[in-house]
C-alpha cells in the first residue's frame, strides 16, 4: 500500500473516471470532501488471538454490554467471535450447517421483535459469484468463552441487479432493511438495498441499486471500501477504507449525503471493521495484515 496522500486534483480525476463508467454519475460534479485527521485517537488494544488474525467486520453488541462482534473472512471457520475493547476473547459461536465462502461484514439490527446478528457472505475478489448470502441469528447472550453451537440460523441468498460485485460493507437500518456498499473494484462505489421483507422469500431475491457514492476508489492506494457502520439513530453512516472514514447523512429517501471525511492513514496494520460506540465515537478493528497482531482503535471524526 502506498503511504503517499492523494491531492484534490487526483481525487477529482479518479472520481471523473468512475463517473464515466456509471452513466447516472456522468453529469454530476465530483464532491469535494473536507478531510481532516480525527480529533482524538486512542489505541485500545492489540489483538493476538489467532482467531482474530483475519478479523473482518465489527458490530457493537446490544445484548452484551462492552462486547464487539467480529468474524474471520474466507478460509476461516463459520464462527461469530465476541471480544471486548481490551482485545480479549469473550465468546465463540459456531454456526452449524453454514459455510464461510467469504464472510466480510457483521452487523446488529432488528429481525421482527428481536435483535439479530447479521453476517454478510458477500466477498468476491474476482466478482464472479452469481449468488451471495446473508445469515442472521438472534443475538446470543455470552456466558463463557467456550464455543457454543448454534443451529437456528436464517439464510437469505440473493444477487445484485447489475451482476456480481465484491462487497465488504454491510449494515442493518432501524427498519430492518440491509444496506450493502461495494468495495469499488469496478463500476465505482455503489450502494444496494435489501428490504426487510426479503427474508423468507423464495429463490430469485435481487438487491436493487439504491445510490452511487462519490468516492474515488483506488486499489493501489488502499482507498477501497472495507466496511460501514450505521449509527443507532439510523441517521449517519460511516463508510471506511484502509485509509479514510467517510461520513454520510442518511436522507429521507434513503440516499447517502456526503458530510466529511477523516484521514486514518497509518493507524492500523490492515483496517477491516468499523462500528459506532456511544457518544459519537467510532471503533476501528484491524486484522494483522503483515504484522503479528491486529489492533482496536477508538476515535472521533
Amino acid at each position: 500500500m502506498s503511504s503517499s496522500g492523494i491531492g484534490g486534483v487526483a481525487v477529482a480525476l479518479a472520481a471523473t473516471i468512475f463517473a464515466s463508467e456509471v452513466p447516472e454519475l456522468a453529469a454530476q460534479a465530483p464532491h469535494q470532501w473536507s478531510t481532516t485527521r480525527p480529533s482524538t485517537v486512542r489505541l485500545l488494544a492489540h489483538t493476538t488471538d489467532p482467531r482474530l488474525a483475519e478479523a473482518s467486520g465489527a458490530a457493537l453488541s446490544k445484548a452484551n454490554p462492552g462486547v464487539i462482534w467480529s468474524i474471520g473472512d474466507s478460509g476461516n471457520p463459520p464462527e461469530l467471535i465476541a471480544i471486548d475493547t481490551t482485545g480479549a476473547l469473550r465468546g465463540r459461536f459456531v454456526l452449524v450447517g453454514v459455510g464461510n465462502t467469504d464472510w466480510e461484514a457483521v452487523s446488529v439490527g432488528p429481525c421482527g421483535s428481536a435483535h439479530c446478528v447479521y453476517i454478510a457472505d458477500t466477498g468476491d475478489n474476482r466478482e464472479r459469484r452469481s449468488e451471495v448470502a446473508l445469515h442472521r441469528l438472534v443475538e446470543p447472550t455470552i456466558e463463557s468463552a467456550a464455543a457454543v453451537r448454534i443451529d437456528r440460523i436464517e439464510t437469505l441468498r440473493f444477487r445484485y441487479e447489475s451482476g456480481p460485485h465484491d462487497v465488504e460493507a454491510m449494515g442493518v437500518l432501524p427498519d430492518g432493511d440491509v444496506l450493502l456498499v461495494t468495495k469499488g473494484r469496478s463500476k465505482g462505489v455503489l450502494a444496494y438495498r435489501l428490504p426487510a421483507d426479503s427474508w423468507g422469500s423464495a429463490a430469485g431475491v435481487v438487491a436493487a441499486r439504491h445510490d452511487s457514492l462519490d468516492l474515488a476508489a483506488d486499489l493501489r492506494t488502499g482507498r477501497v471500501v472495507t466496511d460501514l457502520a450505521i449509527d443507532p439513530d439510523g441517521r449517519r453512516v460511516a463508510v471506511r477504507t484502509y485509509r479514510d472514514i467517510y461520513l454520510f447523512e442518511l436522507g429521507r429517501d434513503g440516499r447517502l449525503m456526503p458530510d466529511r471525511a477523516c484521514d486514518i492513514l497509518g493507524l492500523e496494520p490492515q483496517g477491516e471493521g468499523i462500528t459506532w460506540l456511544p457518544e459519537g465515537r467510532l471503533l476501528l478493528v484491524s486484522e494483522r495484515g503483515l504484522f503479528k497482531r491486529g489492533s482496536l482503535n477508538e476515535l472521533r471524526c
